[in-house]
């Protein structure tokens, strides 16, 4: 859902893990072929990413607005189905694209611990205040469980912990498929973290081990394959209401989409749990190309903050909760169609608000907190 929160670019010079720095293109030599970084030369960014991931963190934060209406209408059911039908897939590959360093270099396991696992423990805490506060409940468990949208920065951990693993197999997607049909049959899914963090590994490895030619060649393709995108994720729709109502086809169960149940969990036998969890790969990747396609290559107004999408990321959270804990959303009005168009449109404006530069200023101590001073130097600078 990248860098979407910290990641590194796939390209052969050394990288960073601040997401306004993830994924620079490949500098030029002075021969103009690709290969070192010419001396006092920036690298460039590359804007079509950016222009994904800030797509990506609006449909993100649109979703979890949505997550209340989807018991009552049909039509919202719908919709999230098809975001959430590809939305967290795609967000896991385009994290597993860009955590590429994490292959070639074990100096990037330094990374996680200020770029991930502090961040993490300051927004646990403060997604819990906000609970306490609103409840009254106090639970010290509470503190040190993921919170809300915290379980992606856990997943992330264990995702690039294992990424040295997956060059050195043949087939590492279809092992990482393979582990995440079986996954969902053992106990550990009565954990929705280590649910969601075995079934989306298939999605982290494509990411992680996909040859950048095969993207390049999709972004590269003419303008037919984006009608083609904007066709499927529009004929989405439909098939989703139809679906949705189970008249047609039985109703899904949403743990499927949503990768945070086991199969028993569901009511599903080991096989039936198997099937719908390939069929659910199988709808994520056909509507994620299909989103792919459709994403503008160049800058536009919005690139920017596609840079920010930490930030985007982790501070929603907090006003999601809080209106949801001040009943915001129970209002009569909130839960008709107007209310829904007026809930959508809110929650795109704060994704824009929350990725503005001056939030980033006033924020940037708790998303992206100094921590190296925690760490031992690096072995490999000595």
């Amino acid at each position: 859902m990248t860098d979407i929160l910290r990641t590194s670019p796939p390209t052969t010079a050394p990288d960073t893990t601040r997401p306004d720095q993830a994924h620079s293109s490949p500098a030029k030599s002075d021969t103009g072929k690709p290969g070192s970084p010419t001396p006092g030369v920036p690298k460039q960014r590359d804007a079509y990413f950016d222009n994904v991931k800030f797509f990506l963190i609006l449909l993100v934060v649109v979703g979890h607005f949505w997550e209340v209406f989807k018991k009552d209408s049909y039509a919202a059911d719908a919709a999230y189905s098809v975001v959430y039908g590809f939305h967290m897939p795609l967000f896991v590959f385009v994290s597993g694209y860009f955590s590429r360093g994490f292959m070639r270099s074990t100096d990037k396991f330094r990374s996680i611990f200020p770029t991930l696992i502090i961040p993490y423990a300051i927004f646990n805490v403060l997604y819990r205040g906000v609970g306490i506060i609103s409840t009254g409940e106090f639970q010290l468990a509470g503190l040190v469980r993921p919170q809300f949208l915290m379980w992606f920065v856990v997943a992330l951990v264990f995702w690039r912990l294992s990424a040295p693993l997956w060059p050195h197999l043949r087939f590492p997607v279809t092992v990482a498929v393979f582990l995440s049909l079986v996954g969902g049959s053992w106990s550990f899914n009565s954990d929705s973290t280590l649910c969601r963090t075995a079934g989306l590994l298939p999605f982290f490895v494509l990411g992680l081990t996909i040859r950048r030619e095969h993207v390049q060649a999709l972004r590269d393709r003419g303008g037919w394959t984006r009608w083609a995108g904007a066709a499927v994720l529009v004929a989405a729709l439909p098939i989703a209401y139809v679906w949705e109502r189970g008249t047609v086809v039985p109703k899904i169960e949403h743990g499927v989409r949503l990768w945070n149940q086991g199969y028993e969990h569901m009511g599903f036998s080991m096989t039936e749990g198997m099937a719908y969890r390939f069929l659910a790969m199988i709808i994520a990747t056909v509507l994620g190309v299909a989103f792919l396609t459709v994403i503008p290559r160049g800058r536009a107004w919005f690139t920017g903050f596609g840079t920010r999408t930490m930030y985007i990321y982790l501070l929603h959270g907090l006003v999601v909760k809080s209106l949801y804990y001040g009943g915001v959303f129970d209002g009569r009005f909130i839960q008709s169609p107007p209310g829904l168009i007026l809930v959508t449109i809110g929650a795109l404006t704060l994704g824009v608000l929350l990725g503005t530069p001056p939030v980033a200023r006033v924020t940037r101590l708790v998303v992206e907190p100094k921590g190296r001073g925690l760490l031992k130097p690096s072995q490999e600078a000595a």
